[in-house]
Parts: C-alpha cells; sequence; structure tokens
C-alpha cells in the first residue's frame, strides 16, 4: 500500500501534495542564491540522485540555461515587492562604494537603508553593477542614478553616504540636482566615518615608515621559504614560546567596523566617538614617547571633524536624552579639547534646525491630527550621561529654550566679539529670524524645552521612543526618522562586497554581472526576509 502525500496549510488542516516542476525551479534558485552554489548543481548527477532518493522521485534535472532564465523571474518578481514596499516609505539614505574583485572585474554597489511601518531600521542592496570604466564622476552618478531610478526613489534619496574619494565628492555635485527633491541637499553627502578613522590613523603611522620598513623586510625574508619558517619555528620551540605566522598588512578597516552597525541608528553616536577621540588626543599630545605620532593624528582628526557635519548634530540633539543641553556640553568639551570656538556654530545648528522643520512642516504638515497635549517637565533631575551631562559643565548648562544671538556668551563659548568676527551679519539675522519665525508652541520648541529623558542604558531604543511619541510630534518625529536612518559609514557596501566575493569565487568567474547582480540581491532579500 502506497501511502498518499500530505502538506499541512498554515492553519493546520492538510491537503494532497502535488510536485509542481515550477516551484521545485523557484525553490532551487533560492537555494543556490543562499548557499552560494554552482548554477549547474540542478543538471548535476550527483544532485538529482540526492534528491530523487530522499525527497522526490519525480525530480527532474534542470540545466543551467533553464536555471539562469528562472533566476532572471524570480529576481524581476522579488524585486517589483520591493519596489512595492518602498511605496510606503517616505524617504531612504543610501551608501554605494567600489569593489574590485578577484576577477578583476569592478562592481558598484547601492544599498537603501530606511525605516518600515513598525519603525525598525532595514537594509536591502538595490544593486550590484559593473563599473569596467573610469571610476570617475560622471560614471559613479550615472550608476547611482541609474539604480535610484529602477526602484522609483529619486524623489526620497535624504543623504548618501560614501568614503572620502575626490571622485565622489564631484559625483554628489552632479546628483545633486537630481536628488534634492525631497528636502534639499543639506544632508544630501555624508562621508564615511571609518574611512575618515582610517585616514586618521594612518598619519600617525607614516611616523612609523621607516620601522615598518624593517619589519616588512624580516617578515618577507621569513616567509621566502619552507626551511627559513621551520627554524622560525625550532628557535620558537627551544625558548618556550608559542610559533607565530606574520602577515605583511592588516586592513586597518577591520579596526573600525565595530565601532558601527546596520540595524541600529548610527548617526546619534558619531560625536560620542568624535568627543572621545578627542580626549584621547588631548591626553597624549604631550606625551613625551607619543608626540610626534600624536601631533599629525591630531592635524588630521581637526582636518575632518574640527568642523561638525550638520547631521551629526541633528541626529544628537534629536536623541531625546540630550537635546540642546546636552549638545551644548558636546560642544564646550570639544571647544575645551580643540581650542575651537563654537559659539557660532551653536547659532548656526539651532536655526537651520528651525529651517529644516519649516521644510518638513510644509511638506508633511497633513499628517498633523488632533495632537496629544505637549509632554510637560517631568521635574526630575538628570542623572550622569558620560563626560556630557557629568562635572562643571553639566552644572553651567541652563535650558536653551531663550537662547538669543545677545545671550551666546554666556555658554563660555567666547565673546560676542569674537562671534561676529567668525559670523556675516547676514548669517546672524537669518538665524533670528529663523527661530522667530515658528511660534513657542512648534512641535519643535515643544520638544526642545521639554526635560531630557533619563534613560542612559545602552539599550535604549531612540526609533522606539519616537515612535511612541509621533501624536505628540507628529512632524518632527518624520524628521527624527530621517536622520536616524542615514548610516555614517559604508560599512553595509561593504559587507555587500563580502557576500559578492564569495559568489565570484574561482569556480564561478564565468558568471556575467547581470547574474552576478541577481544572485547577491536575491542573496540580500531572502537574508533579511529570513
Amino acid at each position: 500500500m502506497t501511502q498518499s502525500q500530505l502538506k499541512f496549510n498554515p492553519d493546520g488542516s492538510v491537503h494532497l501534495w502535488v510536485y509542481k516542476p515550477e516551484v521545485a525551479r523557484t525553490e532551487l534558485c533560492r537555494l543556490i542564491a543562499r548557499l552560494d552554489l554552482s548554477i549547474c548543481i540542478g543538471e548535476s548527477d550527483a544532485f538529482e540522485e540526492y534528491v530523487t532518493t530522499t525527497h522526490n522521485p519525480k525530480f527532474a534535472k534542470v540545466s543551467r540555461q533553464t536555471t539562469t532564465r528562472d533566476f532572471a523571474k524570480y529576481f524581476t518578481e522579488r524585486r517589483a515587492q520591493l519596489v512595492e514596499c518602498l511605496k510606503s516609505v517616505s524617504s531612504v539614505a543610501l551608501t554605494s562604494d567600489i569593489w574590485s574583485g578577484n576577477a578583476k572585474e569592478d562592481y558598484l554597489s547601492v544599498v537603501a537603508h530606511f525605516v518600515n511601518a513598525d519603525w525598525q531600521l532595514e537594509k536591502r542592496i538595490l544593486g550590484l553593477r559593473l563599473i569596467d570604466v573610469s571610476h570617475n564622476s560622471e560614471n559613479i552618478a550615472e550608476r547611482i542614478t541609474s539604480v535610484i531610478a529602477d526602484y522609483g526613489l529619486t524623489d526620497k534619496i535624504f543623504a548618501v553616504t560614501l568614503d572620502n574619494a575626490a571622485a565622489n565628492t564631484r559625483a554628489i555635485n552632479q546628483l545633486n540636482p537630481v536628488l534634492s527633491g525631497y528636502v534639499g541637499s543639506l544632508f544630501l553627502h555624508q562621508r564615511c566615518a571609518c574611512h575618515i578613522i582610517n585616514l586618521i590613523v594612518k598619519a600617525g603611522l607614516e611616523v612609523f615608515k621607516p620601522m615598518l620598513g624593517a619589519f616588512r623586510s624580516a617578515i618577507s625574508f621569513l616567509n621566502s621559504s619552507n626551511q627559513r619558517i621551520a627554524a622560525y619555528k625550532s628557535y620558537c620551540i627551544a625558548v618556550g614560546e608559542r610559533p607565530r605566522k606574520f602577515g605583511l598588512d592588516m586592513d586597518l578597516y577591520d579596526s573600525t567596523v565595530v565601532m558601527f552597525g546596520v540595524y541600529y541608528p548610527t548617526s546619534p553616536l558619531i560625536l560620542h566617538h568624535v568627543l572621545e577621540i578627542a580626549s584621547h588626543l588631548n591626553n597624549y599630545e604631550n606625551d613625551r614617547d607619543l608626540r610626534s605620532v600624536m601631533v599629525p593624528i591630531k592635524d588630521k582628526f581637526l582636518q575632518y571633524w574640527c568642523d561638525i557635519h550638520m547631521l551629526y548634530s541633528f541626529a544628537f540633539i534629536l536623541d531625546p536624552r540630550a537635546k540642546l543641553k546636552g549638545f551644548t556640553n558636546v560642544l564646550r568639551l570639544l571647544s575645551q579639547l580643540n581650542g575651537n570656538d563654537y559659539s557660532c556654530y551653536l547659532t548656526e545648528v539651532r536655526a537651520e534646525l528651525y529651517v529644516i522643520f519649516a521644510k518638513y512642516d510644509e511638506k508633511f504638515g497633513g499628517v498633523r491630527l488632533q495632537r496629544a497635549a505637549q509632554p510637560g517637565p517631568t521635574g526630575k533631575r538628570k542623572t550622569a550621561w558620560g563626560r556630557i551631562f557629568g562635572g562643571e559643565s553639566s552644572s553651567s548648562c541652563s535650558s536653551l529654550s531663550g537662547t538669543t544671538l545677545g545671550s551666546v556668551t554666556s555658554l563660555g563659548f567666547g565673546s560676542t566679539s569674537s562671534l561676529h568676527r567668525r559670523t556675516s551679519a547676514s548669517a546672524l539675522l537669518q538665524a533670528a529670524t529663523s527661530c522667530a519665525s515658528l511660534s513657542s508652541g512648534s512641535e519643535l520648541s515643544a520638544y526642545l524645552d521639554s526635560d531630557t529623558v533619563n534613560q542612559y542604558d545602552d539599550d535604549f531604543n531612540i526609533l522606539n521612543w519616537w515612535h511612541e511619541h509621533k501624536l505628540s510630534y507628529p512632524v518632527l518625529s518624520i524628521l527624527a526618522r530621517d536622520v536616524m536612518t542615514v548610516p555614517v559609514s559604508t560599512i553595509s557596501s561593504k559587507s555587500a562586497f563580502s557576500m559578492t566575493g564569495r559568489i565570484i569565487e574561482e569556480r564561478r568567474r564565468r558568471l556575467g554581472p547581470e547574474v552576478v547582480e541577481m544572485l547577491a540581491l536575491i542573496k540580500d532579500w531572502e537574508q533579511a526576509d529570513a
């Protein structure tokens, strides 16, 4: 007697299972993409024998050509689903980078970061395009624009994070008029913080070049023959040391990836890292043994981060644990560490914040329904939040809700004359009119006037906080969501290249660029759905 083949329905009931070759081929495509298998596996005798013997005797071989066509069909279906999903997203932040593979083919990745309906941060690889021409600004901009257009995101781009290459800066200049349709271009170009940290560290390593050259020569001599390696191992054993293997180079990028993630907001964290780095540099710049290293490192640090990017400031202020009070303390501490006067910048940030909020209010004001009562002061005192709310800087900082241009000197950054020397009259006028353009009862003023949140645990979820308060701040919560979406590094693009390196390995170098893109994107989308 032969037992019928049954399958469970989602509700627990059962129905007769029927083998469908097209379903089997689709699932084979998913398996190949997820496990980096050969596209030819479906036509191998071993795979057919395995499936027919253990799973389904009706399984038939699938040729490479058929599998490739099935991939194209499945990829088209999945991309259409993603396009539909992104229609409900108000904005998208992108990362992009270029990778040179073992097959001597370069690929440009475009990765989208967005917040879903449940206010959870997600990322998807949108494109992995072959760039077999010069890596100039025109070709970079053309491929990024092409990917964005494929997903209908041209008017939804909030920011693009790239590394610090000059071609990327010129590419952004070309993309500026195309991608400024969302809320302008203030945040459009973001430089990868990990890349900047590497440049800062390399500036210090220049001092060690002569010594590093001697080490490299010794390691090259040691690794040049098996006999020398064996002699080195024998020597280590004789003196009671564990033999080690030495390589000539280490990838400095790996030392920074742990600082920045993908599935949580990183933009509100960057000022914490900048402050920590500045503190270390200040502590060791006068050290007798380290001064020769610290001076070039600090010079490079000030070159990139003496002027704070506006996005970092907005993200820090929109952290409900910081707001303007915490931001003022950060500027005060940075001023003490690097000697820069930030009084003008504080005024500029406050003015720009109101300008951007006015744009959001114009664009999204329709979402403002019957609002809940604005949260009032809790009356609770702040607990320490590291160095920001600790020490004298905390006690000397008062509420900035009524800060005016004439009271900037009370923040301890410098004299009024210093401020006027560094700020044009038109900029001051803009700051004054911008701050006065909205009533004190606006969402932004209410947020800035309210007490900070006293939750300093590492697991505090900023996005969740804004989700829970979106009725109180219907427009400001959208601005906060967009700012928190922006990654401060190109980690997600590097991750895409790590995946691609496994796809284009020695036995798969014949894959065409279209197939490479399909495999990489399907694998990423499948992992996101898991």
